[in-house]
């Protein structure tokens, strides 16, 4: 009895998350046949986060290091060279196709933002999880079809919710870069006061081309950011005459909720001040 408790112990997959989203899907596709440690710290930032010595000694026996990629972790190759060699890293955006921001050769990194990317990186999560536990392939891939079937679910309940906006109010003018993917998948314009991170100042000298800009649209709301001060925004929306409600940017919901939460939180949120 003692012998197979050590076997089923031993079978166990070790998975080593960088974001809580990956986290939650690698639980989901694995079940019971998994560990999945959490490496990025609750509530945290997602573009001011590099993993310590804690982080680098809780993935230092994990098999699969999971990452976002596309440019989000610039942190990656000094991890992956900090733990066991054989660690497989594995970037779940580099299935997704790029999207770029409006008027740039940039790409905008926040691949999660539509049901329809998680449901392409999950498959890239299967393949990874089925190369190193061949023994539970026919289980992860009964979940991750589980999975894939409610995300189709979540782009069912956006599509039908965004229904009512009319074209003329489909500008998402929020602080930082991150809801290109989002408006892509779902038939809105993005408008960034800043560039990809919450840091970047962007053209501070512009802002009254800015405003001259959304008072010509007609924009009826500025998106602000959970875990980010609002301020300028604040300032912006004020000065429009318009209100101002959070959104979830990065993938960080304050107490790790999970991806379905925070989708529809922005779903409701947009709708609510939109339609």
């Amino acid at each position: 009895m003692v012998l197979g408790l050590c076997a089923a112990q031993a079978a166990e997959l070790k998975i080593a998350s960088l974001h809580p989203l990956l986290s939650e899907m690698a639980k989901t596709l694995g079940g019971d046949a998994v560990e999945v440690v959490d490496l990025f710290p609750a509530n945290g930032d997602l573009h001011s986060f590099a993993p310590g010595s804690q982080q680098i000694a809780a993935a230092a026996d994990a098999e699969l290091l999971l990452a976002c990629g596309k440019g989000i972790e610039p942190y990656l190759n000094d991890l992956a060279e900090s733990v066991r060699k054989d660690v497989v890293v594995v970037g779940l955006g580099r299935d997704i196709p790029d999207v770029y921001l409006p008027n740039s050769q940039r790409i905008d990194p926040h691949w999660w933002n539509t049901p329809e990317n998680m449901k392409r990186a999950s498959r890239t999560l299967l393949r990874a999880m089925q190369q190193q536990a061949p023994e539970q392939a026919a289980n992860f891939r009964k979940n991750q079809r589980r999975y894939a079937a409610a995300m189709d679910t979540l782009t069912r309940k956006a599509k039908l919710q965004f229904s009512s906006i009319p074209q003329e109010h489909r500008y998402l003018v929020t602080g930082h870069a991150a809801l290109c993917h989002f408006c892509e998948a779902f038939g809105f314009t993005p408008i960034t006061i800043h560039g990809i991170s919450r840091e970047s100042e962007g053209d501070t000298a512009g802002l009254a081309a800015l405003l001259s800009d959304l008072r010509g649209k007609g924009v009826r709301c500025i998106f602000t950011e959970v875990g980010a001060s609002p301020k300028i925004l604040e300032v912006i929306a004020e000065q429009l005459g318009v209100p101002t409600a959070p959104l979830v940017l990065d993938g960080v919901f304050p107490g790790n909720q999970s991806y379905e939460a925070l989708f529809l939180h922005n779903v409701n949120t947009i709708s609510a001040h939109l339609k």
